[in-house]
């Protein structure tokens, strides 16, 4: 039976419907792979047939303002692995486990998932030491290779770890100034790239390309190494001897704003640091908050001064006490300081004297300036984690208004507040604070230079004389005495405030010298000193004072001489290898002033140096160890009035030997003091019982 001619047609239009179709589908889907995802399509096949390794850059190198590395790179290896050119993955991984110090059971795991998922290189371990890398290679194991990546070090190990930071395992900034300035510092990652078979194995003729990185830029920063040494030295020196569960120094060039140390102790060592726990890589110095107690009265006294509230010789009268709404709020002193003019309020810390200037200010003007020095918001250093200080104005009522007044009941950062006060030495200015100085190509060329930011002018010039003149005052003849550096004119304010938890205090000292042209100010920080002593200018001002006079002494500033004897000079004497007590008689005969650094009984070196002519009344730092003296012949010291055991170890310092007679103090020696003897000499030495 014959099909019908018209069923025909039919079926050969449905056919011909259906191959046009067909025919689109295959164009459509034609110009979908080689137009809409060619792109896409193209990349996962240059995965697949290409092996692409990363070439980490030279992170840039980081120097302190006068050009001493403080962070550098250097190139290391890192152990890859090509998954399937491994055949024996349990024995490649138990050799690596040992030569890598890495477990065994993990590199399994981790060599055979990549395997599995064709994977054509991952890394075994990055980084690696020397000793390391000669382990692995002596195994020449088939599929481990290596690739030279960039290396972290600080080479002064925990010299200012807070302020430069640290980097991760990709070399990327993680904290300080590496995370701040990181897009600066990092470069460029280049490639090496090859052709690889469908096993990722690479083609014994294919094509390999290699894209060089960009090395990073270098920062320098504003820090200065030996101010930053003296800090930290002063620092741990003073944890030590009060027993302090932390302690902060920041040291700043008030004219400029550039921060030239910054200390917190205890710190941490940004080689290692994942050694330490998280809370040592915080930067008290900008992150942490405080009541800065009487070094507020700085701000106080300077907003009373500029609205004319009060001028240096109004008198005041403190009782011991002053009463604000109803509530009493004392003095530290008991009984209080009397009748005082506004010089001496400031001199002695007179709490009560304070309260008068916040409540004559009132709480609109107080908190102007308060704001305008810069407190309740963050100076916007170039540091990560910057707080802003606790300070909210919508809670002052007349009793908050005066706690405020004397430094409590407001919260500050120690970057705060050393920039507040450098305003006042910077006749009025407020400077913006910063770390960077520079940032530099790799031939030393400034590609850009970070110059001061002045925000804007807090108080008047006139003002600001007058500040530092009283301030200066605090230190001659108040609170702030022993804060005072023999030479120079030193302007300053202790700080004592008691913490929330009872019997916890931090004492503190900021200041400027010299006071009429400051170079340095500095501020220093003891949180919760123990022992009975807890006022800062007690176990601050000598810490300041230290810190200052070594870092005036470094950066040039000369002492300060009399009038009268501007023209006298001397010669400065060798008193090298000398008992110290000598040295000062020898020093002192001559006209000069001395200073002792350090421990012990013999000078091993001294500043000026010996035969340097200085004018008369100059200071000499004498330097002295517990080390034993070599010269020879050794002046014998004057042990009159010493015990057995100080006069044993003076003449052991200086290299003679002793001869005890009797017990009590030194009353007669033989060679009497003053002759030359030779080295090993002993020296007679009676003692008695003295009344």
């Amino acid at each position: 039976m014959s099909v019908p001619v018209k069923v025909i047609k039919r079926r050969l239009v449905i056919l011909l419907l259906f191959s046009l179709i067909l025919s689109f589908s295959l164009m459509g889907r034609v110009f979908w792979i080689q137009f809409v995802r060619s792109d896409e399509l193209r990349e996962r096949a240059l995965d697949q047939w290409t092996k692409d390794i990363p070439v980490e850059p030279k992170r840039g190198t980081i120097y302190d303002r006068n050009g001493n590395p403080l962070a550098i790179s250097a190139t290391v290896d890192s152990v890859v692995a090509s998954p399937q050119d491994i055949k024996d993955i349990e024995k490649t991984a138990t050799l690596l486990s040992t030569a890598l110090n890495m477990d065994k059971e993990s590199l399994i795991q981790v060599i055979s998932e990549a395997k599995s998922k064709k994977k054509a290189t991952i890394f075994i371990k990055r980084k690696i030491s020397d000793e390391e890398s000669e382990a692995v290679r002596k195994l020449n194991l088939k599929g481990i290779y290596f690739t030279k990546e960039t290396k972290r070090f600080y080479p002064e190990r925990n010299l200012a770890s807070h302020v430069l930071g640290f980097t991760g395992i990709d070399s990327q900034g993680l904290d300080g100034v590496e995370l701040i300035y990181d897009k600066y510092l990092r470069g460029v990652p280049g490639r090496i790239v090859s052709e690889t078979d469908a096993l990722s194995r690479k083609l014994p003729f294919g094509v390999e390309k290699y894209i060089p990185p960009e090395d990073g830029l270098n920062l320098q920063l504003t820090i200065d190494k030996v101010i930053q040494h003296i800090a930290e030295r002063e620092l741990e020196k003073a944890l030590v001897e009060h027993g302090a569960k932390r302690g902060t120094i920041i040291v700043m060039d008030p004219r400029t704003g550039e921060i030239l140390a910054m200390a917190n102790k205890p710190d941490y060592d940004p080689n290692d640091f994942k050694k330490y726990p998280p809370k040592l890589w915080r930067n008290s110095a900008v992150s942490d908050v405080y009541e800065p107690g009487s070094t507020f009265k700085i701000i106080t006294a300077s907003a009373g001064l500029e609205e004319g509230v009060v001028r240096p010789d109004d008198k005041f009268f403190d009782p011991g006490y002053i009463i604000v709404s109803g509530v009493r709020i004392g003095c530290w002193r008991h009984g209080g300081h009397g009748s005082q003019t506004f010089v001496q309020v400031v001199e002695n810390s007179c709490n009560p004297g304070f309260v008068e200037v916040g409540m004559k200010l009132g709480k609109d003007r107080f908190v102007k300036y308060i704001r305008g020095f810069g407190f309740g918001d963050t100076t916007g250093i170039d540091l990560p984690g910057e707080a802003r200080g606790i300070f909210d104005p919508s809670k002052i009522g007349p009793v908050e208004l005066a706690t405020i007044s004397f430094g409590q009941g407001i919260s500050v950062t120690p970057i705060q507040l050393i920039a507040a006060v450098s305003a006042v030495a910077n006749d009025g200015k407020l400077i913006q604070p910063h770390v960077a100085k520079a940032i530099l190509d790799k031939n030393g060329k400034v590609i850009h230079e970070f110059t001061p930011n002045a925000v804007r002018q807090v108080i008047s010039h006139e003002t600001a004389q007058e500040m530092k003149k009283i301030l200066e005052s605090v230190v001659t003849n108040g609170t702030g005495g022993r804060a005072k550096i023999e030479g120079y004119k030193v302007a300053g304010k202790t700080g004592t405030a008691e913490k929330y938890a009872a019997g916890k205090y931090v004492a503190s000292f900021v200041g400027f010298a010299p006071a009429d042209d400051p170079r340095l100010a500095a501020l220093v920080i003891i949180d919760e000193p123990m022992g009975g002593t807890i006022y800062g200018g007690q176990i601050a001002g000598p810490i300041f004072k230290k810190v200052m006079a070594d870092s005036l002494n470094y950066i040039g500033i000369k002492p300060e001489m009399p009038p009268e004897e501007d023209g006298l000079t001397v010669k400065v004497p060798d008193t090298r290898n000398l008992f110290v007590e000598d040295a000062k008689k020898i020093l002192e005969q001559n006209g000069l002033l001395a200073r002792v650094e350090g421990d012990g009984y013999v000078v091993w070196d001294q500043v000026p140096a010996p035969g340097a002519e200085v004018k008369k009344n100059s200071t000499v730092i004498l330097k002295v160890s517990d080390s034993r003296t070599n010269k020879d012949p050794v002046t014998v010291p004057d042990l009159r009035g010493r015990t057995v055991k100080e006069s044993s170890d003076i003449l052991n310092a200086v290299g003679l030997n002793i001869e005890i007679n009797g017990t009590g103090f030194a009353v007669k020696q033989t060679p009497p003091p003053g002759v030359e003897v030779g080295l090993g000499t002993t020296v007679k030495v009676q003692f008695d019982q003295m009344e």
